[in-house]
Order: structure tokens, then C-alpha cells, then sequence
């Protein structure tokens, strides 16, 4: 071995880094934050990892979700099977970030966006706002009213389109 490979094996090894190569895999199915994966040589390795570590703490956390039967490229932390990561995705099924109390996810099956922040959902939020206003009692001279039908029609289908984008659970 020549001297500069010498001095890249030695500097490689005290910076405790392992050489690592970037494994395909096919996603077989998702449990929870890691997933079963199935290799290109047909080899079924489950507990993949779909976050840099797998804790108690349910409360920070970003978690890209793969579909199932999508490719995904792995790599070990610790060189070995028992090490693998997802580090990128083809296809997503879901996306989710929590910090605390908020929490905001991208649901791919459903096709709508969940947004909490301390139990407030942010789609049952503007429902609610929007049932409110149609349900409004308008105060005039002649006495109270209530919003024009034609009004309350628009203001049901504006509801309609935030529930097409907006999770209210």
C-alpha cells in the first residue's frame, strides 16, 4: 500500500469512520418508526430504521413514512444489518413532524394535512369558524336576521373544500 493510502486508512479509522456502501431495498411493510425491507438478493431484514434512533420520546420527532412495494436506499450505522437506516425514499406514504405539543403530518393515503398544536386541530378549527358564521344572527332595524341562503350555500362549500385538504379529527 502507498503512503496516501496508508494516511487515508489511518485517518479513516481514527475518525471512526467505516467505509459504507449504499444498499437498494423494497419496502415490505411499515411498523411504526422502522420497516421490513426486502433486498435485491431476496433477503427479508426487518427493524430498519426509519429515524436516526429509535427512543421513548414520542414528542420531537420527523419521520418520513415509505409506500409499501416502493425502493428505499439503506446504509448501517454501525456496519452492520443490525445498523441499517432508511436515508432516502422513492415514494411516501406519509410525512410527520412533532415538537411538543404541535404536531403536523402529511397523509398521503388520505391526501389531507393533519395541523395540532395542544389538542387544536386546525381543519376542525376553520369548520367550526365557518358553521359559526352560517349560523350567524345578523342584527337590522326590523329586527334579527339570519345570512342569505345563497350565502350559506357558498359558505358549505367553502367547508367542503378545506375538508378535502384540512384533517378535522
Amino acid at each position: 500500500m502507498d503512503t496516501s493510502a496508508e494516511i487515508k486508512k489511518a485517518l479513516i479509522e481514527a475518525l471512526g469512520i467505516a467505509p459504507n456502501l449504499a444498499i437498494t431495498a423494497t419496502v415490505v411493510s411499515v411498523e411504526n418508526d422502522t420497516c421490513t425491507v426486502r433486498l435485491l438478493s431476496e433477503l427479508v431484514l426487518s427493524d430498519v430504521r426509519l429515524k436516526a434512533t429509535i427512543s421513548e420520546d414520542d414528542d420531537d420527532h420527523f419521520l418520513i413514512v415509505p409506500k409499501l412495494d416502493s425502493e428505499v436506499i439503506l446504509m448501517s450505522q454501525t456496519g452492520t444489518l443490525s445498523g441499517l437506516i432508511v436515508l432516502k425514499v422513492d415514494a411516501v406514504e406519509s410525512i410527520q413532524y412533532k415538537k411538543g405539543d404541535f404536531e403536523f403530518v402529511v397523509d398521503g393515503t388520505t391526501g389531507k394535512v393533519t395541523l395540532k398544536k395542544s389538542g387544536v386541530n386546525f381543519g376542525a378549527l376553520v369548520s367550526d369558524l365557518i358553521k359559526e358564521i352560517s349560523n350567524a344572527i345578523i342584527l337590522t332595524p326590523a329586527g334579527p336576521g339570519q345570512i342569505a341562503a345563497s350565502t350559506k350555500s357558498k359558505l358549505t362549500a367553502l367547508d367542503t373544500k378545506f375538508k378535502t385538504l384540512l384533517n378535522s379529527n
